[in-house]
């Protein structure tokens, strides 16, 4: 029994002086940081500046209110209230600035030229074309045009009709012309014979040919109609044999060394294109070439189902490589609406309707503004209003020094004592304090 206590003594006095030298070790190593904590705040007041949170330098999301490791092992970063008192505001240290490669940029002043990229369908120029028809019924007895896409020149034969109608009114003409010759009128220029000329030229028979039957007083069965244009056959609607009507289109035929562009623009560039403006033309099926043309007409009304307007293009295509009913893609240069601060596109936080831009105001400070954005061109966007030329602006990490001036701004709300008694006063502003007798 003497030998067992005195081994459960010898045990106790052993627990006893290992539980007193780990509290001896847990309180130094207590009072070590609670010393490393009072060093950074006096370092913080000696300074000037208090000291507002501790956060991780990789991740501006993680404070402490105290120093120490973050979860990542590193040590935790000092952020102080900054004297000037503006909120938003932002100071940095400059390891952190070259940490975070922060690039800074002066802003300057210039004019955008946006571009419209669009497509468009080539068609044949409308000014030019000319659809044969006949002010008489008949049957084409002989067509000159063999098939659509035929090239013509001016003054080529087309079609050459018989027509009844023709005959009649030529007769008339002889009839009117011995009538004047019974009459002894020399001049020939009786009322009857002006209707007879006057009903020839309204069946669009030429001048000659009246000359011709007067002096031959030989009456044709046909009429040939002669091509006032040089050009390509569009469209054929007849056959050799057929009987047409008064008003029957013919041919039609288009003259293709110009062209039209329609292309179509959305309603909300619709205030950039002009009259005059040039554009870059190409076809898939030719690459690498590409056709410079000019804006001449722009549409006066817009596609509801669509929302674009239509702009017309002059094309000129002396060589006839260019077909109509080709795809074109359509590279339209504006004109600048004016001078505006120019915004590199990186620099610029968007969230939401905001736009926002961090400003370099020196000594490792940063304030992010926000501003009104306009034209785009080239990876330049103009600022409206809310930044002024040789202003010098965040490029790179901007979103961090962002993030941590957001963070600021909520810490310094919730730190503050008349966020804290406001909110008190309006949580018991609606409690009845009264007592109640049961």
């Amino acid at each position: 029994m003497n030998k067992k206590f005195l081994i459960y003594t010898v045990i106790l006095i052993i627990g006893a002086l290992i539980g007193g030298v780990g509290y001896y070790l847990l309180s130094s190593g207590n009072n070590s940081a609670s010393s490393a904590a009072a060093e950074a705040s006096a370092s913080g007041n000696s300074k000037g500046k208090k000291v507002l949170y501790w956060r991780s330098p990789m991740n501006p999301k993680e404070i402490y209110n105290h120093p120490g490791k973050s979860n990542m092992g590193m040590d935790l970063v000092p952020v102080y209230a900054d004297d000037s008192g503006q909120s938003g505001l932002v100071s940095i240290s400059p390891v952190m600035i070259q940490d975070m490669n922060v690039k800074i940029a002066s802003v300057k002043e210039g004019k955008l030229n946006p571009e419209i990229y669009t497509n468009g369908i080539l068609q044949p120029n409308e000014k030019t074309e000319y659809i044969a028809t006949t002010k008489i019924a008949g049957w084409i007895d002989k067509l000159y045009i063999n098939y659509t896409g035929q090239r013509v020149k001016k003054g080529d034969k087309l079609v050459k009709i018989y027509s009844p109608e023709l005959v009649a009114a030529q007769e008339e003409y002889l009839t009117a012309l011995a009538y004047d010759k019974a009459m002894n009128n020399s001049d020939n220029n009786s009322t009857l014979l002006k209707n007879a000329i006057r009903k020839l030229q309204l069946f669009d028979v030429t001048d000659a040919e009246i000359k011709r039957l007067h002096d031959t007083q030989k009456v044709t069965k046909y009429v040939t109609l002669f091509s006032p244009i040089s050009g390509t056959v569009i469209f054929k609607g007849v056959e050799e044999g057929a009987k047409i009507n008064r008003g029957t289109p013919l041919l039609k035929i288009a003259d293709l060394s110009n062209l039209w562009i329609i292309a179509d623009i959305y309603e909300y560039e619709a205030s950039k294109v002009k009259l005059g403006l040039n554009a870059k033309v190409t076809f898939d099926y030719l690459p690498g070439k590409s056709y410079t043309g000019k804006i001449s007409f722009i549409y006066p009304t817009l596609d509801t189902k669509t929302r674009t307007l239509k702009v017309r293009l002059d094309l000129p295509n002396k060589n006839g490589e260019l077909k109509p009913g080709m795809f074109a893609n359509v590279n339209i240069k504006t004109e600048s609406n004016g001078i505006f601060p120019l915004v590199p596109e990186q620099a610029i936080l968007r969230s939401g309707k905001r736009n926002t831009v961090i400003l370099a105001l020196g000594k490792g400070k940063f304030k992010p503004v926000q501003i009104q954005l306009g034209e785009y061109a080239d990876g330049y966007y103009q600022a409206i209003s809310g930044l002024s030329a040789n202003t010098n602006i965040v490029t790179s990490a901007q979103f961090l020094i962002d993030s941590e001036s957001n963070l600021r701004a909520s810490v310094e709300m919730f730190n503050s004592p008349d966020s804290t008694t406001k909110t008190s006063k309006k949580d018991m502003s609606g409690m009845d304090m009264s007592k109640k007798k049961n």
